[in-house]
C-alpha cells in the first residue's frame, strides 16, 4: 500500500512546515492521525509531524519561517505549529526515562528512537 503524503503536502499550512523544519534533509516525519486514517481508508483531516529536533530548535525554526509556534507540552516535546491558521502538533522523538504511569520523565531521542513509535505515531517521511 501506498500512502499518498504528496496529498497531505497540499493541505493548508502542511508544505511551509514541512520546508521551515527540514524535510529536505530527513528531519520531519508524519505520524499519528494522518498515517492512521489514511491506512484505514478515511479521509486526512489532521496531519501531525514528528522531528528529531529539539523543542527549542522547531520554535525557532517556525518562527524563523513567521509559523506561529505554540509551546503546548514543551516539557514531552510537542510545540504546536500554527500556519496559515491551521494547527499541527510537531513532537520531538523522545523516550521515557521514567514514569510513574501517569507522569513521565523524557530524554530526547536522536533518529534511532523513531522505531519506538507505535502505530498512532507511525512515521512516514515526506517525498523528497
Amino acid at each position: 500500500m501506498r500512502l499518498d503524503a504528496d496529498g497531505w503536502r497540499q493541505k493548508r499550512g502542511v508544505g511551509r512546515i514541512l520546508k521551515a523544519l527540514g524535510s529536505k534533509q530527513g528531519l520531519i516525519r508524519y505520524v499519528g492521525g494522518a498515517v492512521r486514517d489514511e491506512l484505514l481508508g478515511l479521509p486526512v483531516n489532521d496531519v501531525d509531524f514528528a522531528t528529531r529536533l529539539r523543542p527549542d530548535e522547531v520554535i525557532a525554526r517556525l518562527e524563523k519561517a513567521h509559523i506561529k509556534a505554540v509551546p503546548t507540552g514543551i516539557d514531552h516535546g510537542t510545540v504546536t505549529a500554527v500556519a496559515d491558521g491551521q494547527p499541527a502538533e510537531v513532537t520531538t522523538l523522545r523516550a521515557d526515562v521514567s514514569t510513574d504511569g501517569r507522569r513521565a520523565t523524557v530524554a530526547f531521542a536522536s533518529a534511532a528512537g523513531e522505531k519506538k513509535f507505535v502505530l498512532s505515531k507511525s512515521p512516514l517521511r515526506p517525498a523528497r
